[in-house]
């Protein structure tokens, strides 16, 4: 029979033992976590360059690098000022404050490279610090900038920003209601001027209006409209280089099958490397106690990368599965609360190691059209009701758009209505938190404005 002392000594060896040989790997764990699969293959290539006992098996798709497409003389041209370096000096000049200031920062990665402003607000504000509506507000600051027309969100709002000091023009008036139009009275054939001619004759039947924005209107003036108009830029970001959008690479990918949806990786990085056996038998002749470090770093690297996608897959098919729903119907109110404690009691791991596994990591969504969607969008908070904070906005959005014109819903009415009609009990200050939220006026300030556009 073991003595006290001699079992509390072999326990304390054996838990020392332990940490000896798992610390190592957990250390690599943890700095995979938060990469994606380019990343982290990337690391294990430089490894295996000076760890003789990781191998590189060569993959089926190769990278093709500089020196294999271009000659030894190449010499790259130094670059243009991109459209974001121009922008990000405009910026900061901006009296507005630094939170503002980083928000139309944030707005610059959905511009594309003719100066559109893409997405819409909800998209901008996926896995932002910022909600929908404050994204939207700052839009104005950005189309103020240079280039005239950059942000916009379609052609005839990238035009009407370059005639925002002309708003009286005739060819700001043919860029709010006849754009249309326009594109069939441009040349000097028979048929357009038959198409110009149409165009006078409805901007005639608009006489009221036109009085003052053109005394003379004619076949003569309404050319000098248009030709103002081709002086426009359609493109306002094209004279600038333009740097893309970061690509969201999708570690993993949701398909849909006769058991629902299921979760693969986009690459099995694991399946590119293993250990050189052939190495490993020079070893066991040399019997050198150096390269047996180098043996064991490659045998946790490669226990690491081999974690790092269990765990990837578990978690990612745990919020699959959690959100058919959503995969199937693309609505924002089919998502089912999922906070990242419940992620982590769910699939065994630590909140810090959900935190590492969904920041910045991407799901491609395979279908008829495929989509990339953050996963982290998948880890919805609980709000009132079992509802997640964005879809009661939604809610409260929904029915203020069904409120009668001159009798708009009170906050404590809203509240009523959203407890009759989707089952939510929830308080008239938590309605006011969640209506301010999504950008929406009082009932008071509401009836106001619709008095005003009657």
């Amino acid at each position: 029979m073991d003595t006290p002392a001699l079992t509390s000594t072999l326990a304390v060896e054996t838990r020392l033992e332990t940490q000896a040989v798992l610390y190592p790997m957990l250390r690599q764990l943890v700095q995979l976590l938060p990469w994606n699969h380019q990343r982290v293959r990337e690391h294990l290539q430089a490894e295996a360059k000076h760890n003789p006992f990781l191998l590189h098996r060569s993959p089926n798709h190769r990278e093709a690098l500089l020196g294999d497409i271009l000659p030894n003389w190449y010499s790259p041209v130094a670059m243009e000022t991109s459209l974001q370096e121009h922008l990000r000096g405009q910026i900061a000049a901006l009296d507005l404050p630094l939170k503002q200031q980083d928000a139309i920062l944030h707005l610059m990665q959905w511009l594309s490279p003719s100066g559109y402003l893409e997405e819409s607000p909800q998209i901008w504000a996926t896995g932002s610090g910022w909600n929908a509506r404050e994204l939207e507000a700052v839009v104005s600051h950005l189309q103020s900038l240079d280039p005239p027309g950059i942000g916009a969100r379609s052609l005839q709002e990238c035009l009407q920003l370059q005639l925002q000091d002309r708003p009286n023009s005739l060819a700001a008036l043919l860029v709010q209601d006849y754009l249309a139009d326009i594109a069939d009275c441009i040349g000097n054939s028979t048929e357009i001027q038959e198409h110009q001619q149409l165009l006078l004759e409805k901007l005639q039947l608009h006489t009221e209006r036109v009085a003052v924005i053109e005394s003379s209107l004619n076949l003569q003036t309404l050319k000098a409209a248009i030709q103002e108009i081709q002086t426009l830029e359609p493109r306002p970001g094209r004279n600038f280089n333009y740097q893309p959008v970061a690509i969201a690479t999708p570690d993993l990918q949701a398909e849909l099958n006769a058991k629902g949806w299921q979760v693969s990786l986009t690459s099995e990085v694991s399946q590119e490397f293993c250990l050189d056996e052939e190495a490993i038998a020079m070893l066991a002749e040399s019997n050198q106690k150096m390269q047996e470090t180098l043996l064991q770093q490659a045998r946790n690297l490669l226990s690491a990368l081999n974690q790092w996608q269990e765990n990837l897959l578990k978690v990612g098919q745990f919020l699959v599965n959690r959100q058919q729903a959503f995969l199937t119907s693309k609505d924002s109110l089919d998502l089912v609360p999922t906070p990242q404690q419940l992620i982590a009691q769910s699939v065994g791991l630590s909140n810090a190691t959900i935190s590492r596994i969904v920041r910045d990591r991407y799901l491609l969504i395979s279908g008829g059209k495929n989509q990339i969607v953050p996963l982290q969008s998948f880890c919805t908070s609980v709000g009132v009701g079992g509802r997640t904070p964005i879809q009661i906005q939604q809610l409260i959005i929904q029915l203020i758009q069904q409120e009668p014109p001159n009798q708009p819903y009170s906050d404590e009415q809203l509240a009523q209505l959203l407890k009759l009609q989707f089952g939510i009990a929830i308080a008239r200050r938590t309605v006011v938190k969640y209506r301010k939220l999504a950008g929406i006026a009082s009932s008071h300030a509401r009836k106001l404005n619709k008095s005003k556009n009657r």
